[in-house]
């Protein structure tokens, strides 16, 4: 019966820990000249695909343009940037599926029994990734991409938003750009 109870109090906190959490990977071109980069801008804004439409894209948008800044970038909106950056959100459907298993057991030699059940659950939730890519601006190649799987999966509320968006660019971009 403790395990039992210990099970239904673990696997909760699994779920909620598992749900929290985020990867981080990335990928870039060895052969770009990142010494050279000095000032970006959004690639949306150079193509003409409009500017922040949601929530979410405003909170990563002022994550990016804070990361970069401190890392000694300049946004540069009035000509030529030397690289573009864009980001985009990727939401997956994914289900885990959790079983418990209940039973008892009694007996001496040579009679004894047991009795058990087991239940199974599958739930469903939307693992959300936020994608970020460096595009250099003469070659209009992309050159580096970087991504934080599972950073947008259980926000419930613009609080959590608020503070796991930055972190997650953050970790993003501490790769970038490589030395």
């Amino acid at each position: 019966m403790r395990l039992f109870r210990l099970s239904v109090l673990l696997v909760p906190l699994a779920l909620l820990l598992g749900c929290s959490s985020y990867s981080i990977k990335y990928d870039y071109d060895v052969t770009a000249s990142f010494g050279r980069y000095r000032t970006f801008d959004y690639y949306a804004s150079k193509k003409g695909t409009g500017g922040t439409t949601s929530l979410m894209d405003k909170r990563v948008r002022a994550a990016v343009e804070k990361e970069l800044q401190a890392r000694g970038f300049t946004l540069e909106t009035r000509s030529d940037p030397d690289f573009l950056v864009t980001y985009y959100p990727v939401v997956k459907d994914r289900k885990v599926r959790t079983t418990t298993r209940v039973g008892m057991g009694w007996g001496y030699r040579p009679v004894y029994g047991r009795v058990g059940t087991t239940t199974s659950q599958v739930r469903h939730y939307k693992e959300g990734t936020i994608v970020l890519e460096i595009v250099d601006f003469k070659t209009n190649q992309l050159v580096w991409q970087g991504a934080a799987a599972g950073a947008l999966t259980g926000l419930n509320n613009p609080e959590d938003a608020d503070e796991l968006v930055p972190k997650a660019v953050r970790d993003i971009l501490a790769k970038f750009p490589p030395k």
